[in-house]
């Protein structure tokens, strides 16, 4: 057996899943450079560039992995994930999952502490809503297709869906322990929280899902209700919002992602999601020697058979 090419040619999923880091650090580091640049102190112009640059610099760069080293024939974006036909139902049931798994982690505070919030409305708080709207979305959106886009296509080959899953899980997890207040109640919650975007898109076998819950979540969680996300409070542009009560329910300066409270609605939604979501028939990718089949069988809903540096910033 050859340790770089596999039978039908081509380099093997763990060379291409380490091909796929290296242009992700490549990439971000370019992002990174272009947004300090232009934006200087200011994070939200850095975000506001940074966000977007990364999400367009790493679909630019896996689109050449796939196109030479995957050899898939024409359009690479369906073979990420980017499947144009799923967009709006995918997209629509993600937000308001998101939405709704948010609106039951603050649920307990609301009943048995204090949840409040105070709306400020101005042109001002209006052009700040615009740029944390875009901010959230392309953020959302470029994790996605880092962390369940080709990379994470390339680990299910590599090694399965579920041990797929507990890997990228983790190392999304670890990112976002460089956030202001992180702890070891916020880097479990957020590990679930990489499994639930994962099953999405093995269930689906498409970003748009996942996508819409990963911006459903961050939008209702730090722009409608006002409060931290992932310990950023800076989407609190319209209404700023108070959760009262103990540390391990309310997450603290964290937010809840950092509490019982986000446990709740994290759980909540991966059961949903694994009750009420059946998984999609056969997708074909165009030019790989491999077809890519959704089943019930592995834990990530995924089988395949033979035919035809770091910006230093924040993750929200």
């Amino acid at each position: 057996m050859d340790l770089f090419w596999g039978e039908d040619g081509r380099l093997r999923s763990g060379w291409r899943f380490g091909l796929s880091v290296f242009f992700f650090f490549v990439v971000n580091s370019f992002a990174v450079d272009i947004a300090n640049a232009w934006a200087g102190p200011s994070d939200r112009k850095f975000e506001l560039l940074y966000r977007p640059l990364l999400m367009l610099f790493l679909l630019a760069a896996f689109s050449v992995l796939l196109k030479t080293v995957d050899r898939v024939d024409g359009n690479p974006l369906p073979a990420m994930g980017l499947v144009r036909r799923y967009l709006l139902p995918d997209a629509l049931i993600g937000f308001i999952g998101g939405a709704v798994m948010v609106g039951l982690a603050v649920l307990p505070i609301a009943i048995g502490y204090h949840l409040g919030f105070h709306v400020l409305l101005s042109w001002h708080s209006l052009k700040l809503a615009c740029a944390v709207l875009f901010i959230l979305a392309t953020g959302a959106m470029a994790e996605e297709v880092a962390f369940r886009g080709y990379p994470f296509q390339r680990l299910v080959e590599a090694m399965g869906g579920t041990a797929a899953i507990v890997f990228s899980s983790v190392l999304f997890g670890a990112v976002h322990l460089r956030n202001p207040h992180a702890s070891v109640f916020s880097l479990i919650n957020t590990i679930v929280i990489g499994v639930l975007l994962a099953v999405a898109y093995l269930r689906t076998q498409a970003l748009w899902l996942p996508w819409g819950l990963h911006f459903g979540w961050n939008l209702t969680l730090g722009f409608i209700f006002g409060l931290p996300v992932s310990g950023i409070p800076q989407f609190a542009v319209v209404a700023r919002g108070t959760a009262d009560g103990p540390r391990w329910l309310t997450g603290g300066a964290y937010g809840i992602e950092g509490g019982a409270a986000g446990t709740l609605g994290v759980v909540a939604g991966l059961c949903l999601l694994m009750i009420g979501l059946k998984s999609r028939p056969k997708i074909v990718v165009q030019g790989l020697e491999k077809e890519k089949t959704l089943t019930g069988s592995d834990s990530g809903g995924i089988q395949l058979s033979q035919g035809s540096g770091t910006s230093g910033r924040v993750h929200p």
